[in-house]
C-alpha cells in the first residue's frame, strides 16, 4: 500500500499540546480509534510497547514512530501523522524533542515493515525531512508524506 493510502487527510493533526510523552502517544492513537483504522486497545498497546521498549520510537531528531502489535486491534493498515506543538522530550537523548509523530497500524509483520521502509525511504531524503519539520499545516505534511503520486489535499 501507498503511504497515500494508509494516511488520510483526517489522520494528520498539526499543533498537538500534549504533557509528557506518553500523553502525546494518546493523542495521536485517538485520532486511529476516531477514524476507525484501530480498537481502543490499540493505545494502550502503544504505550505499553514504548514502555517495555524504551524510547526506540523516536528514530531520528525529531521523529517518533508509535505502534503496537498487530494483535493489540489493528483494524487495517493505517499511518497517522502528529506534530506536536511545543516538541516534546520522549527520553532519547539522541534525539529529543519529538516533534513529528508518525503512528503505525499494521495487521501483520510484513505489512509493519513495508510501512517502515516506505516512510524510512519518504524521509532519508534530507530535504523532504526538514519539510516535514518545518511543516505547520495538514497540506503541507500530506504534500509532503504523499510525494508526486497524489493531488494536493485540501485543509
Amino acid at each position: 500500500m501507498e503511504i497515500s493510502e494508509l494516511l488520510p487527510p483526517e489522520r494528520v493533526v498539526v499543533g498537538i499540546q500534549a504533557q509528557d510523552w506518553e500523553d502525546a502517544v494518546r493523542q495521536i492513537g485517538r485520532v486511529l480509534v476516531d477514524t476507525g483504522a484501530v480498537e481502543e486497545r490499540y493505545i494502550d498497546g502503544m504505550v505499553n510497547t514504548t514502555k517495555e521498549l524504551g524510547p526506540y520510537i523516536v528514530i531520528a531528531p525529531g521523529l517518533a514512530i508509535p505502534h503496537g502489535r498487530p494483535e493489540d486491534g489493528v483494524l487495517h493498515p493505517c499511518l497517522a501523522v502528529g506534530l506536536l506543538e511545543p516538541p516534546i522530550p520522549f527520553g532519547n537523548e539522541e534525539n529529543d524533542p519529538v516533534r513529528i509523530m508518525i503512528a503505525l497500524g499494521a495487521t501483520d509483520s510484513v505489512q509493519h515493515v513495508e510501512a517502515l521502509r516506505q516512510i524510512a525511504e519518504t524521509l532519508s531524503d534530507e530535504v523532504q525531512f526538514d519539510q516535514l519539520k518545518a511543516a505547520t499545516t495538514k497540506t503541507e505534511v500530506l504534500d509532503i508524506l504523499w510525494g508526486a503520486s497524489k493531488p494536493t489535499a485540501q485543509g
